[in-house]
């Protein structure tokens, strides 16, 4: 019996930190796809620049926990219901992540290479096609680079946002977050720490199998040296390279001698047949014998 609680309580852990890493992968979304438009309109219009500069460099600096009392008018109270609450918890996160992601993609487009300008223009691309070929490219490095502080963002804010109390009231949402609050309330700590637990395990795997690929994959639009963003490499066990190491020198070996018997093969193939055929078509003489015409020379 113990056993089917268990993997119950497991199941569900899964489930609330999936709707979890659902939402801030949509809010990291959101801000990015907001982010390339008001980049770019920050980096053509020096008055939306100054605007959009102060915003930015201002709210970045606020806590979220100040905007809680908008949170709780506007979401809560206005629309009310389980979906007033999903919004006001995906504002919350909204707010913790899109600064820094903002900021980058606005300087990667107002640095971009006069020279990749004039290319655009030269092709006759549209607004659509810069945007395409030339500015979402450019800012990948620096999203890819500001992606990972986004996400340790979210994931600390949202845990704390998935409940909001008001006064005696109690709004909450299902997420990891949420549930772990729950079993700590009811003072179920087994399953909190199991619920500790799977996220631990579910973060470790998006940030290596999600995340990390994901820098590797947008290091290749970096045509800045001072870049920060730099390709990373899992080391691998010693023992693992040593034999990685022994097979490619065999192999390299190998191919070597192969390369060294088709080069020399056809030279002496060739040579062995013109000497079988000249020994055959040419009448062997005796030696110390003088033909006719050397002995009168």
């Amino acid at each position: 019996m113990n056993v089917v609680l268990m993997i119950q309580t497991i199941i569900t852990a899964i489930l609330a930190t999936l709707a979890t890493f659902g939402r801030v992968a949509l809010t990291i979304i959101l801000g990015i796809v907001l982010g390339w438009f008001l980049g770019y309109a920050a980096a053509k219009s020096g008055l939306f620049e100054r605007i959009f500069l102060s915003i930015t460099q201002t709210l970045e600096a606020v806590p979220v926990i100040t905007f809680f009392p908008v949170v709780l008018i506007f979401f809560v109270k206005s629309i009310g219901g389980y979906i007033g609450t999903e919004l006001a918890v995906d504002f919350l996160v909204f707010t913790a992540v899109v600064w820094n992601i903002w900021v980058g993609e606005y300087e990667s487009i107002k640095t971009t290479s006069q020279s990749l300008e004039d290319t655009a223009e030269m092709l006759r691309l549209g607004f659509w096609g810069k945007f395409r070929y030339l500015y979402i490219p450019i800012t990948m490095p620096r999203i890819a680079g500001n992606v990972l502080v986004s996400f340790a963002d979210a994931l600390f804010y949202i845990v704390v946002s998935e409940v909001i109390t008001l006064g005696t009231t109690q709004y909450s949402v299902f997420g990891i977050g949420a549930l772990i609050a729950n079993w700590v309330s009811n003072g179920e700590w087994t399953d909190a720490f199991t619920g500790l637990g799977v996220l631990i395990v579910m973060v470790t795997a998006v940030l290596f199998g999600i995340l990390r690929p994901f820098v590797n994959w947008a290091v290749k639009y970096s045509y800045d040296p001072l870049m920060e963003v730099t390709r990373t490499r899992i080391r691998r066990p010693v023992v693992t390279s040593r034999a990685r190491a022994f097979v490619a020198r065999n192999i390299r070996y190998i191919r070597r001698v192969a390369a060294i018997e088709d080069a020399v093969m056809p030279v002496f193939i060739k040579a062995s047949s013109y000497a079988i055929r000249h020994r055959l078509t040419t009448r062997p003489r005796p030696r110390n014998v003088l033909t006719v015409t050397e002995k009168y020379v």
